[in-house]
């Protein structure tokens, strides 16, 4: 009988072995290859015009409707061509491609459609593509970037971003930060959070005139040390395609 019993024993062992879940594999970095993100607004669509008719929802300027932006970039917000260009070419290459915005999530997954047709590859939220908007610091009250997170938990080489917080993320996720160079149609809308504040009356928070900017862009590095990436030409005219 007992040894009846040890055989049963045994056998629903091997049984329960045999059935149960494996552990997820743990995904191993493939040599010379870069895992590289982009921030998106300015970065990778010019959405000035999907902003500017944006809803309110409130009396805040600054709070849109994001439900309705994410909704309607495939009407008013196209891909600026030279980063098309340069992601294409990076998967061409065998490199992963990730996308990271500040923008809130809801109807994110329009978003990701509208890259998708735009770019040629399948872009879906939560795989490829990241909504981290930012976050108050209940001490201070001010507004910080959460990029940072994102950019660590996918183990990224390169962030490519136009604002001063993208490269904050960067620097704090300890990556190299890209500055690529925002269209000045949007920094006349939204100058805050690039180079401080170039349209801004000179104050601590501000302190670079256009004149100073233009200086940033002539040496190809910027205030936090980051490499400058000039989709423009030195007119700052938008290239072809856009």
């Amino acid at each position: 009988m007992r040894l009846i019993q040890i055989t049963i024993i045994s056998v629903s062992l091997i049984i329960v072995a045999c059935h149960s879940p494996k552990t997820p594999p743990v995904h191993e970095r493939v040599i010379g290859q870069l895992k590289i993100g982009f921030d998106i607004d300015d970065t990778v669509l010019f959405s000035r015009d999907n902003f500017l008719l944006a809803p309110h929802i409130s009396d805040d300027p600054y709070h849109l409707d994001y439900g309705w932006v994410n909704q309607h970039d495939s009407l008013h917000s196209v891909i600026i061509q030279p980063i098309g260009d340069l992601i294409r070419f990076l998967r061409s290459q065998g490199h992963e491609v990730y996308f990271i915005t500040a923008r809130p999530g809801i109807n994110g997954a329009a978003v990701g459609r509208h890259l998708s047709r735009e770019l040629g590859f399948s872009v879906i939220m939560d795989e490829n593509l990241f909504f981290s908007p930012k976050r108050k610091d209940p001490k201070s009250g001010n507004k910080y970037t959460s990029k940072h997170e994102v950019i660590s938990r996918l183990g990224l080489h390169v962030f490519y971003g136009d604002s001063d917080s993208d490269m904050i993320a960067a620097s704090i996720a300890g990556v190299r930060g890209v500055r690529v160079v925002r269209d000045m149609r949007s920094v006349e809308e939204y100058s805050k959070n690039y180079f401080g504040d170039i349209k801004s009356d000179h104050s601590p928070g501000a302190p670079f005139s256009e004149e100073e900017y233009q200086q940033f862009l002539s040496h190809g590095v910027g205030p936090y040390g980051e490499t400058i990436y000039p989709i423009y030409l030195p007119a700052q005219k938008p290239v072809d395609g856009e």
